[in-house]
């Protein structure tokens, strides 16, 4: 983008070696300023926002440091690993003069076309959405730079059902309308070793009630071969009163079938993961340069994170659990 200038890349100074190494790296990567220390980073006179991707436990911690500074805030996910987590970056929050946005793909060429279907009216009302999201484990050592980033709970927080499961929610959350007030979910580890030994599962599956009596599952995980051509794959299908969608992020198309027999089905965009990021990245950098809060903000990142919350209780008790609208 061209109207972006990266300034640079900080690594707390108190941070371990291999952090700072790591980070440096990126930085060389790119041609850009490293910094041995957050506090050039964390200056309104000259940096407009920050991006947070550290380790997921320290998320909200630096998230709320760039709030206090009077700097935007782009956080990657999950937004958290607790619901402490959520409380600080709502306090630091409201009395902030920057914004808080968290990474997400709900501009998915396929998702943004399955909402207009919706809009419009043409399967009539939603009644039940099936989302599948598969993290392929033969672009594990490669997709993520540290394993122990995403399956050591002292810097992940927890294993796939907080790395992945934040994106379905939103999916379903975002082509419903609607809240999810109950959460069923059977989580283990089936694949992975790394998964095992630090004991975090690396697949789920989650049954999802919503307002209106409104129904969904998810299947999330990270499995040998995801059915995709990258390291993640999901597919998307909406059951309406009068027809039904689907969507592979993957391909990407999207289907519709009518009561009528009609089918359509269109190609959409390009690659997932690069087309999301890159039409995220520009709407959420014209937002800013337009005085407007982003669309994706703290109240989403935290009703999908409520869930997440409410899937590992119910893997800990067996029975469905309803979901916390407490920050």
């Amino acid at each position: 983008m061209a109207d972006v200038e990266l300034v640079g890349v900080a690594e707390d100074s108190v941070s371990p070696a291999w952090m700072k190494g790591d980070s440096a790296k990126a930085a060389a990567a790119v041609g850009i300023a490293y910094f041995d220390s957050l506090v050039p980073l964390l200056d309104a006179n000259t940096v407009d926002a920050v991006v947070v991707c550290s380790e997921p436990t320290r998320h909200a911690e630096l998230a709320a440091r760039a709030l206090a500074a009077g700097l935007h805030v782009l956080v990657d996910k999950p937004i958290g690993v607790n619901r402490a987590d959520i409380a600080q970056l709502a306090k630091a929050e409201a009395t902030a003069v920057g914004t808080l946005s968290v990474i997400n793909r709900l501009q998915s060429p396929a998702v943004q076309r399955l909402r207009r279907w919706v809009d419009a009216g043409t399967m009539g009302l939603p009644l039940h959405v099936d989302v599948e999201w598969f993290a392929s484990g033969a672009h594990f050592a490669t997709s993520v730079e540290r394993p122990e980033l995403v399956v050591d709970p002292s810097l992940s927080g927890g294993g796939e059902l907080l790395n992945f499961l934040l994106y379905p929610v939103d999916y379903i959350r975002f082509l419903t309308g609607l809240e999810v007030v109950e959460v069923h979910c059977e989580a283990s580890t089936l694949f992975s070793q790394l998964h095992e030994e630090n004991g975090v599962e690396d697949c789920a599956i989650v049954s999802l009630l919503l307002e209106n009596a409104v129904t969904a599952t998810v299947t999330v995980g990270r499995v040998p071969a995801a059915p995709g051509l990258g390291p993640v794959s999901s597919s998307i299908r909406i059951l309406g009163s009068h027809g039904n969608a689907s969507s592979d992020d993957d391909k990407p198309q999207v289907s519709r079938y009518d009561t009528a027999g009609g089918i359509s089905a269109l190609p959409v965009g390009g690659p997932s993961s690069v087309a999301i990021l890159r039409i995220m990245l520009k709407q959420y950098v014209q937002e800013l340069q337009s005085g407007r809060t982003p669309t994706y903000g703290l109240h989403d990142a935290a009703a999908s994170f409520a869930v997440i919350e409410a899937a590992y209780d119910s893997v800990k008790s067996g029975q469905p659990v309803r979901v916390s609208t407490a920050r």
